[in-house]
């Protein structure tokens, strides 16, 4: 099943402390209460460590996880977005 994306729908989410400058973007399933965030590894420089099947979308990167809400809120979506970075030794 593809999974498809509405175009109206999109959210920067950053992370821009202790010198750090990183950029995910989330993107609304058209279908689902379902945003998909997705990192761009290539572009930072930094070895993907998401499973070789998880879904890639040019030139925005791979998807890191995912936020069940028909909404996104910015801070809860930039805290998760730390989260991950800091559990997966990026920060």
């Amino acid at each position: 099943m593809e999974i498809l994306y509405d175009d109206k729908y999109h959210l920067h989410l950053g992370f821009y402390e202790d010198n750090y400058d990183y950029e995910s973007i989330a993107f609304k399933r058209e279908s689902e209460d379902i945003w998909d965030i997705f990192f761009d590894f290539k572009g930072y420089g930094i070895n993907n460590i998401t499973p070789e099947n998880e879904l890639t979308l040019e030139p925005f990167g791979t998807r890191i996880f995912s936020i069940y809400n028909k909404e996104i809120d910015y801070d809860i979506g930039v805290k998760q977005f730390k989260q991950w970075l800091s559990i997966n030794k990026i920060i």
